[in-house]
């Protein structure tokens, strides 16, 4: 009969247990990634009695068989702050303590930056994830403190301007003609209306009735460009001949034609500023400005100036020279300084047939800057923007791009569902900085409970395997949002009723056992 007495007591003590979990539980109903337990009980070992049909079983009572942690999914509060983080599925933040090397882990997404710049949780724990290379914008090495540091970020030298623009195919030409001898059989030159002349110098021999004009192409700087070409026909005294031969020269002759050579040049584009009427602005059809960034993050402008050279009468292709320029305040010479010129080929549809693909140019910055700073200038379809047209509306740019930056100072952050935190920087880059790494067990219920919200692994649990959001089975993050504790309140209440009547229902075995006890000690009397 006594036995029963330690039954009632096994399950006073099991239910006492049970409602500790349940007043657990509803303390921390608004504990942030609290996730709730559950007691369970089991029966303890029997005794054997011998009755009219043979050997039974008598129960001695109760005991707690475990406190299980419901590891189900809490729902989401959306919070202001962008450093509050949920996972959204499976897995655990990684934490580790600033005193030694333990790693804790934790479904509490309230993480702050402190002084050194560390992301930590309220405790003080830095959060674990991988560094984002700058080049490969790739994870690299393993997971380590996330730090992210205050300092300003380090600039970017440009290297790569991307430009589309539209040149108005009918555009004026742009040139001057220079002084002609005009003791020879050529009384004057002038520019044929609606033609493009090339740039260079001309030679023009009569012999007779013939005249014979040999060309050889210069560049902006003056150098010969290795493009020679003769034209020959036979002319008359007094006469003036259109366009001839599809130079774009209108060549008057003289009165009486005389054996001999005459020379004149043609220019075309001016890169220094050295009269109102010869300069860029007034020798080109069209410019463009773009800033870039040396080595030191300094803003420097360059011009490019486009002017439309000469139409093929052949091929009907058109061609145009582009110049890049330095004024003299962003050029290491502190003159104006033509960097590069080149050609862009147009067919007559307007589209870009050559001349688009990247070219390489060194730049030589003023302000202490790295000199020879190799650029690339890209005019065709791979600058981001398409290729450059050549139609008859007005000049135009469509595109343009580089891709340098001057130093930035960190502004804020924002983490990414693949747990990406990147920084945003006053010189509007967006840099990808660390990708936070998440656990997971494969037995979470061995993981121990250490308070502050954090558990710690065992051996029950089994190691920590890890990986990025969203992979291997993990869930993604939810920024912006904190998972609120998993415990619900009715199920709780109803449980602690459960425990409760469980509790007085032993209580009255004791005493009815008591009772009994009493009625036998009373059979003495």
């Amino acid at each position: 009969m006594l036995s029963s007495f330690f039954s009632g007591i096994s399950g006073l003590m099991t239910n006492s247990q049970s409602i500790n979990v349940v007043g657990n539980n509803i303390a921390n109903v608004n504990t942030v990634g609290y996730k709730a337990s559950r007691a369970t009980f089991q029966d303890v070992l029997y005794q054997s009695i011998t009755g009219a049909s043979g050997t039974s079983q008598v129960g001695r009572g109760t005991t707690l068989s475990s406190v299980d942690t419901l590891f189900s999914q809490g729902s989401f509060e959306s919070t202001s702050e962008a450093t509050d983080l949920a996972i959204g599925g499976s897995g655990y933040f990684i934490l580790k303590s600033p005193d030694d090397d333990t790693k804790y882990y934790t479904r509490a997404g309230q993480f702050r930056f402190d002084k050194e710049g560390n992301m930590v949780n309220p405790s003080g724990y830095i959060l674990q994830g991988r560094e984002i290379d700058r080049t490969t914008k790739t994870p690299i090495g393993v997971s380590k403190n996330i730090v992210i540091s205050p300092e300003p970020s380090e600039p970017r030298a440009t290297q790569k301007i991307g430009m589309a623009v539209n040149l108005q195919s009918n555009s004026e030409w742009k040139g001057n003609i220079g002084s002609l001898d005009t003791t020879g059989s050529i009384s004057s030159v002038s520019a044929s209306s609606g033609k493009y002349i090339r740039t260079g110098e001309y030679t023009a021999e009569v012999k007779g009735t013939t005249l014979t004009v040999t060309f050889k192409e210069k560049g902006p700087d003056g150098e010969l460009t290795g493009v020679e070409k003769t034209w020959s026909d036979t002319i008359k005294a007094s006469t003036t001949y259109t366009d001839w031969k599809g130079t774009g020269l209108d060549i008057t002759t003289a009165s009486a034609l005389i054996d001999g050579t005459q020379k004149l040049e043609v220019t075309g584009f001016k890169y220094k500023y050295e009269t109102a009427t010869s300069n860029p602005t007034t020798t080109s059809n069209y410019s463009s400005s773009i800033t870039v960034y040396d080595s030191l993050g300094q803003a420097h402008v360059v011009n490019i100036y486009f002017r439309k050279a000469y139409e093929d009468p052949d091929t009907g292709n058109n061609t145009w020279h582009w110049h890049a320029v330095l004024e003299a305040a962003d050029a290491a010479t502190g003159k104006d300084t033509l960097v590069k010129w080149g050609t862009l080929v147009f067919n007559n549809k307007g589209t870009l047939m050559s001349g688009g693909d990247p070219v390489t140019v060194s730049f030589d910055f003023s302000q202490g800057a790295e000199p020879g700073q190799k650029i690339d200038l890209v005019f065709g379809k791979d600058s981001g923007g398409g290729a450059s047209t050549q139609y008859p509306i007005a000049s135009t740019t469509n595109f343009q791009t580089q891709d340098g930056y001057p130093p930035g100072v960190l502004q804020n952050v924002t983490v990414s569902q693949e747990g990406v935190i990147s920084g945003h920087y006053s010189n509007g880059q967006i840099i990808d900085l660390y990708q936070i790494t998440l656990a997971n067990f494969n037995n979470p219920q061995g993981l121990h409970r250490e308070g502050g919200n954090l558990f710690r692994e065992t051996i029950d649990s089994g190691p920590a395997y890890t990986n990025a959001p969203g992979s291997g089975g993990l869930g993604k993050i939810n920024p912006n949002s904190l998972e609120q504790s998993n415990v619900d309140l009715a199920t709780e209440f109803v449980k602690m009723i459960i425990a409760q009547r469980g509790f007085q229902a032993n209580a009255r075995v004791i005493t009815s056992t008591d009772e009994i006890l009493q009625e036998l000690m009373n059979l003495k009397r």
